[in-house]
């Protein structure tokens, strides 16, 4: 008994040994450098408005009203007095094979004309009527408005409800391991497009974990050897019967 409680002892030890701490891949996620540091900001030639990064729950251009940060001092937020559409993205690198990679963040979406209008034509103000945001992973040759061939993924298509502006920030969390799992590099984007009345797609505390396949490192090996030999040592010393 006390060799096999020794033993899980020695095996607990080797599972504590081989884990291993989630790495951030995104700079300034909660823009609390009070600036877009890290980040690309991308409008469409033309139109009106554009990202801004924000301290309270008035909007710069239009004067709208919103939640103001999830948490901290600041937050991003999209505006303007007219049509546009507007990109924020931000590249990221996973450095290798991932036992899991998480993104995460908290989103509203106020819209002050009815939409969600999803235009076949995508993010292009152009092409009216035409009111959405949007989530995206893209492939890192992607344009800013691409929403064809380099979108790798969408996790957000539409709007908040209407009735409920200002709207609250949702969570959103998703698992892309199996997007992104085997590593490289890829762009994540926030992006908007309004022909109507106002739009304002709000955004704070924007999260990419990686958390690497763990490797057996010398302690954990030499564990698990020292596990074999008690217990091979418990075998010989049992007596015969």
């Amino acid at each position: 008994m006390k060799c096999f409680r020794y033993v899980l002892g020695i095996l607990f030890l080797c599972v504590a040994a081989g884990r291993v701490e989630a790495i951030e891949l995104i700079l300034n996620g909660g823009f609390e450098t009070g600036n877009f540091a890290g980040w690309t900001v991308t409008d469409q030639l033309g139109g009106s408005g554009s990202w801004f990064v924000d301290d309270d729950g008035v909007t710069p251009l239009s004067g709208m009203t919103s939640v103001g940060p999830a948490s901290g001092q600041y937050f991003a937020i999209s505006d303007q007095s007219g049509p546009g559409a507007h990109v924020l993205e931000q590249l990221f690198f996973v450095p290798g094979p991932a036992q899991s990679v998480i993104l995460s963040f908290d989103m509203f979406v106020n819209d002050f004309d009815n939409g969600p209008i999803v235009n076949p034509a995508g993010l292009d103000y152009t092409a009216s009527p035409n009111q959405h945001a949007r989530v995206d992973i893209l492939m890192p040759a992607a344009s800013p408005f691409d929403t064809g061939a380099g979108v790798l993924a969408n996790y957000y298509l539409g709007v908040d409800p209407q009735p409920l502006n200002p709207n609250p920030y949702t969570p959103y969390s998703f698992d892309i391991t199996a997007l992104v799992g085997a590593g490289g590099p890829f762009k994540l984007r926030f992006a908007e497009v309004d022909t109507a009345f106002f739009l304002n797609q709000g955004v704070d505390n924007v999260s990419i974990q990686f958390r690497p396949i763990p490797e057996p490192s010398a302690v954990v090996l030499a564990a698990i050897g020292l596990a074999a030999l008690v217990l091979q040592g418990g075998r010989r010393n049992r007596p015969l019967t």
